[in-house]
């Protein structure tokens, strides 16, 4: 008889039991971290909107609106005001009153008397709201207590709300704890609940908020409003003036706060929903995980269906019995059970086998049906016979399984294929540059040596990519294999074979080089000088990003910057070029010299939040003032008009930094561009600079862009100067600075100091 220990172990051997175990261990974690989790609070709002329902009425709004005032000439309501807000809607017929504030008005307030008054002849009518700090861990205390004057007649309730991940849900106690004893909380005063209750609740906010009836307070004061609107209901006064804080509602949209507290209340008045939590729904899928994928079986398409329109429906139904059930635990359950079972129903699919290694040969690969959607890689291993002849023993099984191993951190189910010293898998990425950039942490990750037994073993290695997903497998993995060998002659790490002819794309692989490049020294920073033409002397230079690149020779800034930035990888450029820039700036101010440097700053870094940081950073580490340094924007065609660029350029000039527009005149760099945004800079672009001693229509208009320029206050540097003529043509229209190869070509560092040193020489003698 086979002991409970025995077969403990020979289910844990079993892949599918050990699938079983990790999907209900990931469904309890996700089940218990909760209202955490803000996917169940998305799902629930979702199914709110199928069942919209209008407010009952009963509740009225008292709106202290812009219209009050304006009317009343003053920026808040006072004790005077509310008392007859009050006698009015009593008179009216109305409940009670209920104000949605804290009441900070002392006795001795204009109008206390007034009010005193009027709550001794409607006793505990009228309710004031006593405000608090409420977080998920509780403890805060209650603050801002009414005046004694106005508690005699009157009663108190709490305005606390707890919010939660991403304000997707909102939760509102029943009560809250103060120094004058609980609190029942606003909406539970007005949905008359008899009892103070304990707990929290969670608002239906199917209940339309644009339903809820309202007055507003100045024509309550003045009398204007039919009393059938308050008779018989219950009255809340509270701000939606614009000068007031605005929530956002999970819906979308953002309403004033009061609006939530009366939504709490029809809640009450209809019955809180009962919350039958993650469980139910988990454990119908656990059921459903251990019977068949624990037995050997992959859930049933038409299985994981209907177990679809459960998870689904099954809650949208429930909503309308008030009953709130919670699946996002138990649907994740499910997809990562069935996505792990079937990854793992392909892998056993796989009848070949490489004997040396145990993985899938490639011949199971290229015996594989029709095509494939995903990425084709092909590793070569450089010295893999020479690693394999170093070991006494069969050791490509563990060589192999390290390699498979490392593949796997970024994408944990791949198959990897195995042949020789040669590896291959379909990736589960789409994008190629992603890809690039996980072989790129792949490659760092294998520098740092492999161990196998207790001798660590240097591997190096190149790849080839296969992007032409409507070959057949077999021809797409002949073309990943000799993209490997040509990345390995070539000395990259990854070349692609693309769809038209077999090419290597050198653009992307410049991109995977771009980095090594940065950190190897083949990219450097050259100086260009800025010459200010009243005084004649060198007054700053713009930093230049340059690329020596050690096969092909210098690489034009326009394409691996152009690129850089096509792929989203322009942050580290100009980190550097913002170190070397800064840098070097420091150094000559504090040499005595009165200079600045321009850093190029491509326009979709304006929405990078990282950027001011950054610059912050480099400024402190180098001790250079903010304002020696100017931010050109480049890319101008590319630049939103969003509230957040516009604040983010605003941010930096705070900081004391200069913005230029670069390349002004071509793209979106034109008059519209100098009005809206913050540069005190303005760089016309050489193309107007070029003929400008022989154009007229090019002299007129830089003409006119140097005078516009300087009646907005902005200072005008015209680059891509190259004869004299120019420059005293540019002198002669009051041009303030210039830039180009008569003043100085782009040089490293040390040339650009020798050249100011003697051009100072120059201008001193």
């Amino acid at each position: 008889m086979t002991s409970p220990i025995v077969k403990m172990q020979e289910i844990w051997q079993n892949r599918r039991w050990r699938i079983a175990l990790s999907a209900l261990l990931l469904g309890v974690f996700f089940g218990t971290i909760g209202r955490a989790l803000p996917l169940e609070d998305i799902f629930i709002v979702a199914r709110t909107k199928l069942r919209y329902e209008k407010a009952d009425g009963s509740i009225v709004i008292v709106k202290i609106d812009d219209k009050t005032l304006g009317e009343i000439h003053d920026n808040d309501v006072n004790p005077g005001l509310d008392a007859k807000v009050v006698e009015n809607l009593m008179k009216a017929g109305a409940k009670e009153v209920f104000f949605d504030r804290t009441y900070p008005f002392s006795a001795q307030t204009r109008g206390s008397a007034d009010l005193s008054g009027t709550l001794k002849r409607y006793p505990e009518r009228v309710y004031f709201g006593v405000a608090r700090k409420l977080s998920s861990q509780g403890g805060s205390s209650l603050n801002m207590i009414p005046d004694r004057a106005f508690l005699q007649s009157s009663r108190l309730v709490s305005l606390a709300v707890l919010a939660q991940t991403l304000n997707m849900a909102y939760s509102f106690p029943y009560s809250s704890d103060s120094v004058v004893g609980k609190l029942p909380s606003l909406a539970a005063a007005m949905a008359g609940l008899g009892e103070i209750r304990e707990g929290f609740f969670r608002p239906d906010f199917a209940i339309d908020y644009k339903t809820i009836p309202s007055i507003s307070y100045y024509d309550v004061l003045e009398g204007k409003f039919d009393p059938r609107q308050v008779a018989g209901r219950k009255m809340v006064v509270g701000w939606t003036a614009s000068t007031t804080e605005y929530k956002p509602l999970p819906l979308g949209g953002f309403v004033p706060a009061v609006y939530f507290h009366v939504i709490a209340a029809h809640t009450l008045q209809r019955g809180a929903a009962l919350p039958l939590g993650w469980l139910p729904a988990f454990l119908v899928v656990a059921l459903l995980i251990v019977t068949g994928v624990g037995r050997g079986r992959s859930i049933a398409p038409l299985r994981l269906a209907g177990l679809g329109i459960v998870l689904l429906i099954l809650p949208v139904v429930l909503d309308r019995f008030g009953v709130e059930l919670e699946v996002v635990p138990a649907a994740i359950m499910a997809i990562y059970a069935t996505w792990r079972a079937r990854t793992l129903d392909k892998f056993r699919d796989v009848s070949e086998t490489n004997a040396a290694s145990g993985l899938p040969s490639f011949q199971a690969l290229r015996g594989q049906d029709g095509t494939s959607s995903g990425l084709l890689v092909a590793l070569k291993i450089r010295n893999y016979a020479g690693i394999v002849r170093s070991f006494e023993g069969r050791i490509e099984g563990d060589l192999a399984g390290e390699i498979q191993r490392r593949i796997r951190i970024s994408e944990p189910d791949v198959i990897v294929y195995h042949e020789g010293g040669m590896f291959a898998w379909l990736s589960n990425l789409t994008d190629i540059v992603e890809l690039f950039e996980n072989l790129e942490g792949l490659h760092r990750i294998v520098q740092n040596g492999i161990v196998i037994g207790e001798t660590e073993v240097d591997v190096g290695f190149n790849c080839g990519v296969d992007s032409n997903r409507g070959n057949g497998l077999g021809n797409r993995l002949a073309n990943a294999i000799q993209s490997a060998e040509e990345a390995v002659r070539s000395d990259e790490l990854v070349c692609h074979h693309d769809d038209a002819g077999g090419e290597v794309h050198w653009e992307i692989s410049l991109l995977t080089s771009l980095d090594r490049a940065i950190d190897n020294g083949e990219v450097w920073v050259a100086f260009q000088p800025k010459l200010d033409l009243a005084t004649n002397r060198i007054i700053g230079a713009e930093a230049l990003a340059r690329w020596s690149h050690p096969e092909r020779g210098p690489i034009s800034p326009e394409k691996f910057i152009g690129i850089a930035e096509e792929y989203h990888r322009i942050e580290r450029i100009t980190r550097f070029v913002l170190d070397k820039a800064v840098r070097a700036a420091a150094t000559l101010v504090r040499d005595g010299h009165d200079f600045s440097v321009s850093v190029n700053i491509s326009a979709q870094l304006l929405r990078n939040p990282r950027l001011p940081r950054m610059i912050a950073e480099t400024l402190a580490a180098h001790d250079l003032p903010a304002r020696h340094l100017t931010l050109e924007i480049t890319e101008t065609d590319r630049l939103d008009r969003s509230a957040k660029t516009l604040q983010m350029m605003e941010e930096l000039v705070a900081a004391g930094l200069r913005l230029s527009i670069d390349d002004f005149g071509t793209g979106n760099a034109t008059i519209d561009y100098l009005r809206y945004l913050p540069a005190a800079e303005v760089k016309i672009d050489k193309v107007f600079i070029r003929d400008v001693d022989t154009n007229t229509g090019d002299h007129l208009l830089v003409q006119s862009i140097i005078e516009m320029a300087h009646s907005l206050g902005r200072e005008v540097v015209a680059e891509g100067v190259e004869t004299a003529v120019a420059m005293a043509v540019l002198k002669s229209l009051q041009c303030d600075q210039v830039q180009g190869y008569y003043v100085g070509r782009p040089v490293p560092f040390r040339d650009f100091v020798t050249q100011l040193q003697d051009t100072r020489t120059r201008s001193s003698g």
